[in-house]
């Protein structure tokens, strides 16, 4: 199509409940999206800020299922945000929130 270089399919959306040790608020969305047929990328509406830069660092999840990509989203973020936190751990301010319409 004159225009468009790719389509994107929104396959499953998932309201993940947040472990409140690690996390200021109670949950996040992610939506999977099929970028053809045995490849899948799950992305949440949370992104945590880097700590020097106060820039938000995204991270997703690939995989060749919703399944696959969604455990694989969950492992990078919850990993990226123990080896972030500092010793008082993080607060709101630490992360950025996706604009509602996107989500």
């Amino acid at each position: 199509m004159d225009g468009i270089i790719r389509i994107d399919k929104v396959v499953a959306e998932f309201d993940a409940w947040l472990d409140p040790t690690l996390f200021p608020f109670p949950k996040m969305r992610v939506k999977v999206l099929q970028r053809s047929s045995n490849d899948f990328m799950a992305i949440s509406n949370l992104r945590r800020r880097n700590a020097v830069t106060r820039e938000p660092e995204g991270t997703v999840g690939l995989g060749s299922s919703v399944t696959e990509s969604l455990d694989d989203l969950f492992k990078r973020f919850v990993s990226d945000v123990k080896e972030n936190a500092p010793p008082g751990g993080l607060v709101e301010d630490d992360f950025e929130w996706s604009a509602c319409e996107d989500f």
